[in-house]
């Protein structure tokens, strides 16, 4: 074999080996990068997953410590009250000759409510309470809670066909709305809020909506003020949902949020 073939088979061999290695180091990169991408994005759906759990956790235990607090202002303000009137009636009757059938009527009326309340809070004390009903109810109840309270008129609307949704995205919503509610009733000094639930074909819009004082939006994720409203965002964005804030001074704020059912 001439020189010259033998040079030029020698380079398009040389030049072959040298693609093959480009070849090879590149698929090896690619492979690299891909398990290297592949391990990131597991590590973070774990972290995800751990926040998530650590959420509904917290979430929990508000709704508990929340329950509580109305069980034990209920128990103080209503059932309390009415047994303390019954024991007052009694007396009443123990000390007179004639036994009176109407206040009779009134004490037994009485024990009724005060065992109906507690009936109630029996049930308020379960942990499937919120799992059992629908969002709309849950919320409901929890505005009932606060119209008796004077302090705030807050009215609940539905509109849509009423869908299920998974039991842990519900009971992080539900927090989500009562810490609406709690900041309408702490900073807002408004007095009527509109709790509206639109069940839409892939997800859930609501809006909680007041005629407070209003507050620059801006301002307050900038600073400590916002931290409640950041965790409140983050929480939705943890359930696959989205959330946005729109406050006017001196006109008030709304809220929506928008959650997927599954």
């Amino acid at each position: 074999m001439p020189d010259n073939q033998y040079k030029e088979v020698l380079i398009v061999i040389v030049a072959c080996i040298v693609l093959f290695l480009v070849l090879g180091g590149i698929i090896l990169l690619f492979l690299f990068l891909y398990q290297k991408r592949k391990f990131f994005q597991r590590q973070q759906l774990t972290e995800m997953e751990k926040e998530y759990n650590e959420q509904l956790l917290s979430t929990q235990l508000e709704i508990q410590e929340q329950t509580f607090n109305h069980i034990s202002q209920e128990i103080h303000d209503n059932v309390g009250q009415i047994l303390s009137l019954a024991k007052v009636q009694i007396n009443i009757m123990n000390e007179s000759e004639d036994l009176n059938k109407e206040m009779l009527d009134e004490v037994k009326q009485n024990i009724s409510k005060a065992l109906t309340d507690l009936r109630d809070i029996a049930k308020s004390l379960s942990s499937e309470r919120i799992r059992s009903m629908s969002i709309v109810s849950a919320v409901t109840i929890e505005t009932e809670r606060i119209n008796k309270s004077g302090i705030i008129y807050a009215e609940v609307s539905c509109s849509g066909e009423e869908r299920k949704m998974d039991d842990h995205k519900k009971q992080i919503l539900f927090r989500i709305v009562q810490e609406c509610l709690q900041n309408i009733i702490k900073h807002a000094q408004a007095s009527e809020v509109n709790l509206k639930f639109n069940y839409m074909p892939e997800g859930l819009d609501v809006c909680v909506e007041d005629n407070g004082k209003g507050f620059d939006v801006n301002k307050a994720m900038s600073n400590n003020l916002g931290l409640g409203l950041s965790n409140i965002k983050n929480r939705a964005s943890l359930i696959g949902g989205a959330l946005a804030i729109e406050s006017t001074l001196n006109e008030g704020t709304t809220v929506n949020i928008s959650i997927l059912y599954e």
